[in-house]
């Protein structure tokens, strides 16, 4: 496995108000790897989600993601306060200004990064395999005088993203499903199809928010597969927000655990399955007390 972190989070710090709900995180994490963002409800994990995934801009702290060949500062691509010095450069000031005026999550997106969600959110009207083009929307081509005239580049365009949704389709094994509406889908199901839109943009890092939530356990034992060929097929980098610390324990590689904002432990499933800190704080045990995880 790589040792070169494709995902650089440094002294992250995030303020709902007068709430501190991110307070100094730090943490990197290894391309080729699955790793865990784990700690007891209200703890951050999914405030240092959005964070990463540009749905929220931190207040302070710095995020790089090496991805796509460059290296992206998640907080400056969704557009940083202007300073004096600023003005004194044209071209610092004209590259504020566009991030200003266009930076987004979606450009973290097309840097090489993409996410689901705690709560899914497909688009349940509309079937299957069209969720899946939908999330190709940046790669098909778009030229208005190409859709009218049918030329030869758009219809490749449009082949090469059906064969793109139909081909994940396969991986989350949901073929026969395809011409479906998404709301008729099973919880599972489901849940699979939102991994399956997220791997459709491409992403060198998915971050997955929860994604045994609600699922039984030969379920549970099904995504688990998944990530691992995810990882080992696709050479996809997986972060991911668990409360099921058997799957956890089994799939991870790196495990980082937050209490109150803050990282408290960090290291591969052995050590923090026995490490003080994190059984007084996720279990809820005192420190000292003989539990493991």
């Amino acid at each position: 496995m790589s040792q070169e972190n494709i995902l650089k989070i440094e002294n992250l710090v995030m303020h709902f108000g007068g709430i501190k709900a991110l307070n100094d995180v730090t943490f990197d994490i290894k391309r080729g790897s699955v790793s865990a963002l784990i700690g007891p409800n209200g703890a951050g994990k999914t405030t240092v989600f959005n964070c990463i995934t540009g749905f929220y801009k931190a207040t302070g702290g710095n995020i790089m993601l090496s991805a796509n060949g460059k290296e992206t500062s998640v907080i400056k691509v969704l557009g940083e306060a202007f300073r004096l010095t600023d003005f004194f450069s044209p071209i610092a000031f004209f590259q504020r200004l566009k991030y200003k005026m266009f930076g987004g999550s979606h450009l973290v997106n097309r840097a090489g990064l993409s996410r689901t969600f705690q709560n899914i959110r497909l688009f349940k009207e509309m079937s299957v395999v069209e969720n899946l083009l939908v999330a190709q929307h940046m790669r098909v081509n778009r030229n208005l005088l190409g859709g009218i005239l049918n030329t030869k580049a758009y219809k490749q365009a449009e082949s090469d993203a059906l064969e793109r949704a139909f081909y994940w389709l396969g991986v989350v094994d949901l073929v026969d499903f395809a011409n479906r509406l998404a709301g008729e889908l099973s919880y599972g199901q489901q849940r699979r199809l939102e991994i399956a839109r997220a791997m459709c943009t491409n992403p060198e890092i998915v971050c997955l928010d929860e994604p045994a939530a609600g699922l039984n356990p030969s379920e549970t034992e099904a995504l688990t597969k998944m990530i691992r060929v995810l990882r080992d097929e696709h050479n996809t980098t997986v972060l991911l927000i668990e409360h099921d610390m058997g799957m956890v324990m089994d799939i991870s590689d790196y495990i980082v655990v937050l209490d109150h904002g803050e990282v408290i432990a960090e290291g591969g499933p052995d050590d923090i399955k026995t490490n003080p800190k994190v059984i007084a704080a996720y279990l809820g045990a005192e420190e000292g007390e003989e539990m493991t995880l």
